[in-house]
């Protein structure tokens, strides 16, 4: 384990540690927690053997009160200066407070009672669950003191602490000893331990996610279950009231959806061991290959826009454009999109889409807005080879290239594409914001034109006060910051109301229309949605 520098700054608001000794307690309990800190300064540089004993910690039934101990020894801040780095409120992750609704402690506290009530349920666990689990809760808030903001009433909120988390518990665990599997899932148990938690997000569509995010492996999506109740047991109790109803939502799905995959497993396998036994509906890599070499010389493929619409100016103020691929069969896209990776041509396939979309909207014969948003891969972008082509399809239009599967990793490289970008007349958009690891101070640093918050934040939002203060935080800094920020995936009346108040003004999704190949026909139905919009504002 590499030997961790630590400065004297992180100490400022370091209490001394009391005298164990002195403590109330069994005298082969004070000789024992003795021991165990003796142990961690002897095993600081052997990974192995510190990896062991925290492990052994977090394991414990006594683990609050001796990482409370421990956490007062320097040992702990060699081994984990994440906790003890100040934020602009003098706080860290061991003082850090949470004044909200939903909260019943600080942040340092709410960690060990949900360490103690992990794994701890009827249901026995093993000992490698157990070690998941632990340290997944360990770990699962130490992002909030980075991320706190405090407005002027006083509102605290921790908007993005679950992806600030991913990222310092990476660190944190690539510096102990855990295989890439185990870490593999512990960030992912952390990413979405605090996703997902209101009945009407328990859609199919959601679960399928969280399913496909964790392998669909049923070991895992329990344990993603037990890590949720262990947060919600560590809240007010109306939280975890709550709670207890959206739990049996996800044992429900996990019943029906891992049910019937057992159940189709081995006609699955018999169907993918012949040829002959596959759908009609299913495409052969032979009609894949041929579907593939069409969409790449741009003849199976049809442009189709969706506007986005200014509430607030009563207009289309732009449109994003979608690409549909037509074949007398059903195409999957995923399958298609990983047909077209396992074959190297993922990249070329997303560079035509990319171009092809700018050129049909140039060709069209009317726009209302000349606003087009055209989604590109991140990593696809930066390898298009013509990029001068694009450059001068920008500077007869507003093209703005809105980027998704965009990583922190890659700070550096989107800086220097956003910059290209600009130079040459373009805009950038970040979509699905919030999923990935940036963060709103990230985007700061960027000079990104439009912020796109992925859509499972903007579900339920009207019932979801966290969601609309994380909304009400992006649109904030918006405003300071120069940029647009666009809600995608509104479907309903109570959806864009609560966006509206909220400060959003350029709103997408079917409430106002499906993407359709017909501009026109788009804008004229837009118009009629906006007129009854006022005519309801007025009544």
């Amino acid at each position: 384990m590499k030997r961790i520098e630590i400065s004297d700054e992180i100490f400022d608001t370091y209490i001394e540690p009391e005298d164990i000794s002195h403590d109330l307690m069994d005298v082969k309990e004070v000789a024992r927690i003795n021991g165990i800190i003796s142990k961690l300064r002897m095993f600081t540089n052997n990974v192995s053997e510190l990896t062991k004993s925290y492990t052994s910690i977090l394991m414990d039934d006594n683990v609050s009160y001796i990482l409370k101990k421990v956490s007062q020894d320097l040992i702990f801040a060699k081994h984990f200066p994440e906790f003890y780095e100040v934020n602009q409120y003098g706080e860290n992750v061991i003082n850090c407070q949470q004044n909200s609704l939903y909260h019943k402690y600080g942040v340092f506290k709410h960690i060990l009672a949900t360490i103690e009530s992990v794994a701890n349920s009827q249901a026995p666990v093993g000992d490698w669950q157990k070690k998941i689990l632990k340290w997944t809760m360990f770990l699962h808030d130490i992002g909030k003191p980075y991320v706190k903001t405090i407005a002027e009433d006083g509102t605290e909120s921790f908007a993005g602490h679950d992806d600030k988390s991913v990222e310092l518990a990476k660190g944190i665990l690539d510096r102990f000893e855990f295989d890439d599997n185990d870490k593999k899932i512990i960030l992912t148990l952390i990413k979405y331990h605090d996703r997902f938690l209101n009945e009407g997000e328990i859609t199919n569509d959601n679960m399928k996610f969280l399913a496909s995010e964790l392998d669909n492996n049923k070991e895992l999506f329990y344990l993603l279950i037990d890590v949720k109740t262990a947060d919600a047991r560590a809240k007010n109790i109306e939280v975890y009231n709550n709670f207890k109803i959206v739990r049996n939502k996800y044992l429900e799905f996990i019943n029906n959806y891992f049910t019937y995959m057992q159940s189709n497993q081995a006609e699955r396998e018999k169907e993918e061991s012949s040829t002959q036994n596959i759908s009609q509906d299913e495409m052969t890599n032979a009609e894949l290959t041929a579907l593939l070499d069409s969409v790449l010389s741009r003849r199976a493929i049809k442009s189709l826009y969706q506007p986005i619409v200014d509430v607030k100016n009563q207009q289309v103020w732009g449109y994003e454009i979608f690409t549909r691929i037509e074949s007398p069969k059903r195409v999957d896209i995923l399958r298609f999109f990983e047909f077209a990776r396992d074959t190297n041509k993922y990249e070329k396939l997303q560079q035509v889409l990319l171009i092809n979309g700018i050129e049909d909207f140039e060709d069209l014969s009317s726009k209302e807005a000349k606003r087009l948003f055209v989604n590109s891969d991140f990593t696809s972008y930066e390898k298009y080879i013509n990029k001068p082509r694009l450059y001068d399809m920008m500077s007869r239009n507003k093209i703005i290239i809105e980027f998704q599967n965009y990583e922190k990793k890659d700070f550096n490289k989107i800086q220097e594409v956003i910059d290209q970008i600009h130079n040459n007349g373009g805009l950038v958009a970040l979509d699905k914001f919030g999923m990935g690891s940036l963060t709103i101070d990230d985007i700061a640093t960027l000079n990104v034109d439009y912020i796109i918050p992925d859509m499972s934040i903007i579900q339920n939002v009207v019932n979801d006060f966290e969601k609309q203060r994380y909304i009400a935080a992006l649109v904030t800094y918006c405003i300071s910051n120069d940029c647009e920020m666009i809600a995608v995936g509104v479907e309903n009346i109570q959806t864009l109301e609560t966006l509206q108040r909220l400060g959003v003004k350029l709103i997408q999704g079917y409430f106002f229309a499906k993407p359709n190949s017909k501009v026109n026909s788009i804008n004229s139905s837009i118009k009629e949605k906006l007129e009854e919009l006022t005519q309801e504002t007025i009544s």
